[in-house]
């Protein structure tokens, strides 16, 4: 008998979830034939044992799919990814697949890389001549959750849907996600089995095709983003690096005409054009912001859109409404089909506009605007108190707890603050109301909605992130006549239009409750080949990077 097996019974070298450190003991073997027999006690003292937990950690690196292990390994422990101390057929393309993770819109380092790459290095000694064995089965096993955990991820993404949590969810997979990564092992083919857990939506499909054209296309070259922490804003090295910086991304080309000034200015335009921003050809705050993002930047925007895409549903509704707020536009779809497309504002960064699905349920026709208590306290207790005059030029009127209105000089305004007002602000209807003449309500717990606006100068902007949180509508009419159009004998066009034109409050119930979603896709791609891009006004893109690469570059 050789004398490497009682080793076998020392080796424990993995961590469980308890953190309790095990002895570590390499093993290794002289003969190729002796590998995967040796290699298999290994991973059959690691899987063999019955056991509730659910992560395993090898060194640094956790293994957060053990429960799911066992459903796809060999029942008897042989090594699958391995074979006689070198990567197999299948180990060498899950390999090249966790290498390559970015075709894929994925991070190689997510899935063990650099640990598997270095245990893969350290399989054979050449000097001894001998075999690592514990390298080999730290490697399957690192593996197996490399495979699982890659198509989760590409299945339903890395992060809790809408937040900065990343997670570990299978009941949120499509059911049979084990099987068909199964069904790659026995096929011997993983990167169809990975590929065909992909979204399907045509969204996630034409953007992934304009992601990978961006990353493979070698005309486009490297560029950096411009210092403007540590170069001043009329420095000639900086205008001399935003030009270089416009020539690389094709804004500052020979078609234009002038002196350099106006070659700047006319290149800036088509820059902000690009970007969805007023072109007005100077270098303000949100042109800073852009001109800050770099090629690597760029990619790694777009990989967070494909990831938001994993978030949502199999299959969208017949007819849906969709906004999305960078872009700052809503779409109805009916059918695949756009229907209408209109401008939105949405909220400022301080007074986001959340993200949301929910139905339309009714539309009110000229609506009162029930100030809520952060803007009363805020903005209008402090107006009020600075001219008297103010809340009948804006056409509010003051409701006590009970509902009454009261009089405006009864109340001595001075005495109070935004913590002990007792009284809330209410707009009386009219076209000089904020919300319009129409407001479109979808129960939500944040307490926004959809709605006309008296201040339409907004729509004519590029950059529409304008209001406290609702969404106002550039085209309330055609959106509104969307909505009867299941119900026009009860209601006829020609009856909403003279409702529109009555200052009378009316609510209008719909026969059919439309879905409405709220999103953030900061890339967006089309059927056309068209790659828009948008500035992460939130920041909420940037969060994300910095959880999943550690720090933004």
């Amino acid at each position: 008998m050789k004398n490497y097996l009682f080793l076998i019974l020392s080796v424990f070298f993995f961590f469980s979830c308890s953190n309790n450190p095990a002895q570590e003991t390499k093993v290794t073997v002289k003969t190729p034939q002796d590998v995967n027999k040796i290699t298999t006690e290994q991973l059959k003292e690691l899987f063999g044992k019955k056991t509730n937990d659910s992560l395993l950690v090898i060194g640094k690196d956790s293994l957060i799919t053990l429960s799911f292990i066992k459903q796809v390994m060999n029942p008897e422990f042989s090594p699958l990814w391995t074979d006689a101390g070198k990567l197999s057929a299948l180990g060498d393309s899950l390999f090249a697949i966790i290498k390559s993770a970015r075709h894929y819109a994925l991070y190689s380092e997510t899935y063990h890389f650099s640990k598997i790459n270095s245990l893969v290095e350290n399989f054979y000694d050449k000097g001894k001549d001998e075999y690592n064995t514990t390298s080999i089965a730290q490697a399957e096993a690192l593996m197996y959750d490399a495979y699982l955990k890659f198509g989760a991820h590409i299945n339903k993404g890395r992060f809790y849907p809408d937040s900065l949590l990343l997670e570990w969810k299978p009941s949120k997979l499509d059911l049979n996600w084990v099987q068909t990564l199964n069904s790659g092992i026995k096929e011997k083919n993983l990167r169809k089995a990975i590929e065909s857990l992909e979204p399907k939506q045509e969204g996630y499909i034409f953007l992934r095709d304009e992601f990978r054209k961006y990353i493979y296309d070698k005309n486009v070259k490297n560029f950096d983003s411009i210092p403007f922490t540590t170069l001043p804003d009329t420095s000639k090295l900086l205008k001399i690096k935003i030009a270089e910086r416009l020539k690389f991304t094709g804004e500052y080309d020979s078609t234009l005409e002038g002196n350099d000034s106006v070659k700047l200015s006319k290149a800036l335009k088509r820059f902000q054009k690009n970007w969805n921003m007023d072109p007005d050809g100077k270098v303000g705050k949100l042109t800073k912001q852009a001109l800050g993002i770099n090629r690597e930047k760029v990619i790694r925007q777009m990989e967070m859109a494909l990831e938001r895409w994993r978030w949502e549903e199999e299959k969208l509704p017949n007819v849906y409404f969709w906004i999305n707020i960078p872009s700052f536009t809503l779409r109805v779809m009916e059918d695949d089909t756009l229907v209408i497309q209109s401008n939105v504002v949405c909220g400022k960064p301080e007074n986001q506009t959340p993200l949301l699905k929910s139905r339309i349920n009714f539309m009110l026709i000229y609506p009162y605007w029930n100030v809520p208590p952060s803007i009363a306290g805020k903005e209008i207790l402090p107006a009020v108190q600075r001219d008297s005059s103010y809340l009948r030029k804006k056409n509010f009127e003051i409701i006590d707890h009970l509902g009454n209105v009261v009089d405006n000089k009864t109340v001595k305004w001075r005495k109070y603050n935004r913590t002990n007002l007792p009284y809330r602000f209410r707009q009386r209807i009219g076209e000089d109301n904020s919300l319009g003449i129409v407001k479109f309500n979808f129960n939500n717990p944040y307490g926004v909605y959809l709605h006309d606006t008296n201040s339409k100068r907004y729509f004519k902007t590029a950059a529409r992130s304008q209001s406290h949180g609702c969404i106002r509508l550039e085209k309330y009419m055609d959106v509104a006549r969307f909505l009867i159009r299941e119900d026009t004998l009860k209601l006829p066009y020609d009856t909403l239009l003279n409702y529109l034109a009555t200052p009378i409050q009316r609510k209008i119930d719909m026969k059919k409750k439309f879905p409405i979603y709220t999103k953030y896709f900061t890339a967006v791609a089309d059927s056309a080949n068209r790659l828009q891009l948008y500035l992460d006004i939130y920041r909420k893109d940037e969060k994300m990077m910095q959880l999943i690469y550690r720090k933004v570059d």
